[in-house]
């Protein structure tokens, strides 16, 4: 029971270790790689001869196209000289000019042109087709523009202003012709372009200018009637002459007003200060008049005080100084009179002024109110005259440079007739081969590959079904020198005894190591050899496996438990009057059922020949005690248990045992067989120690390197000693 317990865990451990180790199996392993690689290598061979021969078929049928190829440059100088500027003046040509190139010389109407001039219409794959009815000249010329455009392919080199333009067609003359036909349009297209560009400018400006010429002389003559209306000969000048005189009336007034202003004062300084203020005003003859009244008064003071007041003289003097008092008085009036005589003539004389300066001043304001309007006709007249002008100097810098007008884009150079075909290319086409050859095989290899639904290694059975490989049991015929009979069922067992250093035998050694058999603490006392399906050679392994184990001194019984076919018991004998089911139905003894192998004295507990079967005795508890019966006699208690998917009584044999040898036939049988037989005998409590791959092809798993044992089967083959 404890070893069942280790064991048991020693599983689970390794079903981890399987579950962990999934992902990294997953992964790709070049050496597997090749050895697919090297399994299904006439496929691979047979697949790339073929898709080379198709291809080189396909070279030879598929029609040759020739290209012919040229090439422009747009000229970024300007085509003309104009005033101002150079000849060898650059004009922008940025990219979206170059693309504008491009799509013009794939346009319709350039090709359209092109097959004008070659006449393209009425060639047979142009315009008419090789097989097939006339068309009409329309649809003939507008099938033609349709190849030509097809055929073409433009590009801009890099970043620079070079344009190739290629044309590819069946032959290698029209392939030259047809893109050399194109570059010459399309330079002729610009140059025709600019000429009717430059026409029609022409016809614009000679229309402009007529109109601007009338515009000019209605501004002149507008300018003209204005200044004969208001007599404004020329504003500056008037304008000069008017402010000049303005500054001399202003002077004028001023000294007028001056001298006004003296009268003025002069006459009020007369008249507050009677007689004696007129003599401050320097009249002459006042003053000789005071200097002769002051002598009389002298005269009389003087004769007064000697003579006395009644002096003879002194009354002549009285008369006298009385006459020239009245003439002050007559000399004062008459001064008083010219001093407001002068203050009225300088007051008018003020007034004149004041009012030929107001005069001035309204002339010079109507003047300037006037002139306003004046500039505006003038700056109608220049604005019109200037416009005028810069349309006459275009049109005559126009008019100049008719018939010098060239095309933009120049001619790098021209296609020549092709030499050979630009398709099919040779090298492309091999090229193609190769690598359509090589995925085609790499194809058909997964193909197959997923075809193969059996198990190729040990990595794939412990990763599907999370049990250890325990034994790789080689196919025979792949073992170098045996030599077996197929149709004798002993043969491999025979051959195992005859040849116990053999790797055939070594690989039984293997799986008893595994189930430590014939050891002190051996694994399991009884071992079910179970199989998803017939044919995997789990009778063929029980056999050798009882063998292999009776010849290292173990006590082994084998039994037959399939009751249907009977296999084991006729690959032994077909004499058998008693078997599991007498001894089962208590019919027979057990000893007396037995059959002993006197090749490796291991016995043998057969199916008997009778015809009368009991299916359900194998799955009885009589069935049950016979094992654990026979676990006390025996070392080893080998069942040799019927398919387990067809066949219930096969699982619950299982069981039975202490453990199953779960056996699946190498690249055979059906991986999704073999993990549902492993569930439903873990479904029915039976305990998998471990999974015999049985007959691999030794050469294959060697050429192929699954990745287990056999595939390293060329290194160490010579340990073993072989039959031959």
């Amino acid at each position: 029971m404890n070893g069942d317990t280790r064991m048991a865990a020693k599983t689970n451990t390794l079903s981890d270790e399987l579950h962990e180790g999934e992902s990294d199996a997953r992964l790709i392993d070049l050496h597997r790689i090749f050895g697919i690689a090297r399994r299904r290598r006439w496929w691979i061979v047979a697949t790339v001869v073929i898709i080379l021969v198709l291809t080189a078929v396909a070279y030879t049928m598929v029609p040759r196209r020739y290209m012919g190829t040229a090439s422009i440059a747009l000229d970024r100088r300007a085509d003309q000289i104009i005033a101002g500027q150079s000849p060898n003046q650059e004009l922008p040509t940025d990219s979206p000019t170059v693309d504008t190139a491009v799509e013009v010389l794939t346009s319709p109407s350039l090709a359209a042109r092109v097959v004008d001039t070659l006449n393209l219409q009425r060639e047979p794959g142009f315009g008419q087709a090789i097989d097939g009815p006339v068309l009409s000249p329309a649809a003939a010329r507008s099938r033609a523009i349709s190849k030509v455009q097809s055929g073409l392919a433009v590009k801009r080199t890099g970043l620079s202003y070079a344009i190739d333009t290629s044309f590819t067609w069946t032959d290698p003359k029209h392939a030259a012709a047809v893109v050399n036909a194109l570059v010459d349009e399309y330079i002729a297209s610009q140059r025709d372009t600019k000429v009717d560009s430059r026409t029609n400018d022409n016809k614009l400006l000679r229309e402009r200018l007529s109109r601007l010429r009338d515009e000019v002389i209605r501004a002149e003559t507008a300018e003209a009637q204005y200044r004969a209306n208001t007599n404004l000969i020329d504003v500056q000048k008037d304008s000069t002459a008017v402010q000049q005189e303005l500054s001399f009336l202003n002077t004028q007034l001023a000294t007028a007003q001056a001298d006004q202003a003296a009268a003025e004062a002069r006459l009020r300084a007369a008249r507050g200060g009677g007689g004696n203020a007129a003599a401050d005003f320097g009249s002459p003859v006042i003053r000789s008049l005071r200097q002769q009244q002051a002598q009389l008064s002298a005269q009389r003071a003087d004769l007064a005080g000697r003579y006395g007041p009644l002096h003879p003289d002194l009354a002549k003097l009285d008369r006298q100084y009385a006459d020239v008092n009245n003439s002050i008085r007559d000399e004062t009036r008459r001064t008083l009179a010219g001093l407001v005589a002068d203050a009225r003539v300088s007051a008018g004389r003020t007034s004149a002024i004041r009012s030929s300066l107001d005069r001035a001043q309204g002339g010079l304001q109507a003047g300037n109110r006037a002139s306003v309007q004046l500039n505006e006709l003038q700056r109608n007249a220049d604005s019109a005259r200037g416009l005028y002008q810069a349309f006459l100097d275009r049109y005559r810098q126009s008019v100049a440079g008719e018939g010098t007008d060239k095309s933009n884009a120049s001619v790098i150079s021209r296609a020549m007739v092709p030499g050979g075909p630009v398709f099919p290319n040779a090298a492309v086409f091999g090229a193609g081969g190769i690598l359509a050859s090589l995925l085609a095989a790499v194809g058909v290899v997964l193909l197959l590959e997923l075809l193969e639904s059996g198990f190729q290694n040990r990595r794939q059975v412990e990763a599907r079904l999370h049990v250890p490989v325990i034994g790789t049991v080689p196919d025979l015929a792949t073992i170098p020198g045996a030599r077996i009979s197929k149709r004798d069922p002993m043969a491999p067992a025979n051959f195992l005894v005859e040849n116990q250093g053999s790797l055939f035998s070594e690989s039984f050694r293997s799986i008893r190591s595994a189930l430590k058999i014939g050891r002190p603490d051996q694994v399991v006392r009884s071992l079910a050899v179970s199989s998803a399906l017939p044919g995997e050679g789990k009778t063929t392994i029980s056999i050798c496996l009882a063998r292999s184990a009776a010849l290292a001194g173990a006590k082994v019984v084998v039994i037959d438990c399939d009751v249907r076919r009977r296999t084991f018991s006729r690959s032994v004998t077909n004499d058998t009057a008693v078997g599991l089911i007498e001894v089962l139905d208590g019919t027979a003894q057990l000893d007396k059922a037995l059959l002993h192998d006197t090749a490796s004295g291991a016995y043998i507990l057969p199916q008997s020949n009778t015809k009368s079967m009991n299916y359900e005795l194998v799955a009885s508890q009589a069935m049950f005690s016979l094992i654990q019966s026979l676990s006390e006699r025996f070392d080893l208690v080998l069942l040799d248990t019927p398919p387990v998917l067809p066949l219930a009584e096969a699982r619950a044999i299982a069981a039975m045992a202490d453990g199953v040898l779960f056996v699946t036939r190498w690249r055979k049988t059906p991986a999704n067989a073999s993990e549902l037989a492993v569930d439903m005998l873990a479904r029915e409590g039976a305990k998998i120690y471990g999974v015999a791959l049985s007959q691999v092809n030794l050469k294959q798993q060697s050429r192929a390197g699954f990745g287990d044992e056999m595939s390293y089967y060329h290194r160490f083959k010579g340990y073993y000693a072989e039959a031959g």
